[in-house]
């Protein structure tokens, strides 16, 4: 099963859902939903989950896989520049966890939540029949749209416009670069922190020149070429500007990682988008431009490569 596949088609079952129920504002295919459930009062709706086995190992500590868990979905949230409000939690449980096993983990994801700030109001929990099944965590959020600029969507680039990135990219298992595993000792991928006010920041102070984002959760490559076809334009990313965690892997493979949680982004061309956030100490590099067209590639020592499925698939 391709990840990819599998969402065009509920994409395409789902185009009509606006037309169909008008309190849906916006359906599959961007961060959030944006449902108008209160006369004008539009929530952002996100779902997520970590699964054993493919977001953690059974050796990685509670302490990491609750923060994830939480911190993936407010990553949803971040990229449409909004504010997380409250949070439910369904957990399913191998039969070899034991009571005190149960507890510890419910603690620790309430532990993780408030470190958050955010409040765990309900959930869900089975357990499974078979001891081996695979600990899975799904995090559902409810949450407020900006004040002033609203839902930033995924399909509002337009040609002309440049194209930005938070932070780093790439090599997001390792927690330093002397670390060989990815698990259990860390890593970005188990410790970032949700861009909620860099989005935030960019919203009020870009305002309507701010015109697309989205999280980069599975890859620079992949997410970028989602961003391009949501928004019918082209997209081309600068190798050299790409700032890279680890310069030694090089661009073409740290593209391709996953699990960066940064957010991607593009502005009118005369905006002006500074090189750091000062008051959070967060960078912005500028790393391409988008133009009339199609698909997303990477300008690489003289070569144009396409990297629209450079990138890692969940499914």
């Amino acid at each position: 099963m391709h990840e990819n596949v599998l969402l065009s088609h509920i994409f395409a079952r789902t185009r009509s859902l606006v037309e169909t129920f008008p309190q849906v504002l916006l359906g599959p295919g961007d961060d959030c939903a944006v449902v108008d459930a209160n006369d004008g009062a539009p929530m952002l709706l996100k779902v997520d989950q970590v699964i054993e086995h493919r977001h953690f190992t059974s050796q990685t500590p509670f302490e990491l896989i609750a923060r994830k868990a939480l911190a993936r979905p407010l990553s949803d949230i971040a990229a449409m520049a909004g504010s997380p409000v409250a949070a439910l939690a369904a957990c399913v449980l191998p039969r070899r966890f034991s009571q005190d096993k149960a507890t510890e983990l419910f603690d620790t994801l309430h532990n993780a939540a408030v470190a958050l700030n955010l409040p765990i109001v309900g959930g869900d929990l089975a357990t499974t029949g078979h001891p081996d099944a695979p600990i899975a965590l799904s995090i559902s959020l409810i949450g407020k749209v900006h004040p002033r600029r609203g839902p930033v969507r995924r399909d509002s680039a337009a040609a002309g416009d440049f194209v930005y990135v938070t932070g780093t990219i790439g090599d997001t298992y390792h927690a330093d670069p002397t670390e060989q595993h990815p698990f259990p000792g860390g890593g970005h991928h188990l410790t970032f922190t949700p861009r909620l006010r860099e989005a935030a920041w960019l919203a009020e102070g870009l305002d309507n020149d701010l015109h697309a984002m989205m999280d980069i959760s599975d890859g620079l490559g992949l997410d970028a070429a989602r961003l391009a076809r949501a928004s019918g334009v082209r997209i081309e990313i600068d190798a050299d500007s790409i700032p890279l965690r680890t310069p030694s892997r090089g661009p073409r493979q740290s593209l391709a990682d996953g699990e960066d949680y940064e957010l991607l982004f593009t502005a009118a061309s005369g905006a002006t988008v500074p090189r750091t956030i000062a008051s959070l100490g967060t960078s912005i590099t500028r790393i391409g431009v988008v133009t009339q067209g199609s698909g997303c590639v990477l300008r690489h020592e003289g070569n144009l490569i396409d990297i629209a499925d450079a990138g890692w698939e969940h499914a």
